[in-house]
């Protein structure tokens, strides 16, 4: 059984029924397995980046615990909670991940930005403001924990 939740993070519920017992079910999808990855340059991100701003921005601030601070971990962390691919930067302090929704295929780019001090930024960039709003959440929760 497959179930296209639309891009919605909005729970399916349903009966799953035997000859004998009825079970009530209910899935609600994570947020970050609502998108497939997508591998695009360093030019390409900043480009549709450009284009999402205003409305379609989410950012919020964090302090990264000493266990975030490797490279390796914090990629982990990230794709870990949600399907988007890394994208190539320029810069070590810097990391940046792109997806689309599964159903409309919209694109969602997230730059963790990260400074000496252990302060970071996450971005999100999507015109799926619910999706974008969520997956911040998500990453901050994922990275500070």
């Amino acid at each position: 059984m497959g179930i296209n939740f639309c891009d919605s993070t909005q729970a399916a519920n349903f009966q799953l029924c035997t000859q004998t017992r009825q079970f009530y079910v209910s899935i609600q999808p994570p947020v970050g397995e609502l998108m497939a990855p997508v591998f695009m340059s360093e030019n390409e991100f900043k480009k549709e980046q450009g284009k999402l701003t205003g409305m379609n921005e989410i950012t919020e601030k964090l302090i990264l615990p000493d266990t975030c601070w490797s490279d390796h971990i914090v990629v982990k962390k990230v794709t870990a909670t949600a399907n988007v691919g890394r994208v190539p930067c320029g810069t070590s302090d810097e990391y940046r991940f792109a997806g689309r929704t599964l159903t409309s295929g919209s694109l969602v780019l997230l730059t963790l930005d990260t400074q000496p001090a252990g302060t970071a930024q996450v971005t999100v960039n999507s015109e799926k403001m619910v999706i974008g709003t969520m997956l911040v959440k998500d990453v901050i929760q994922a990275l500070t924990q």
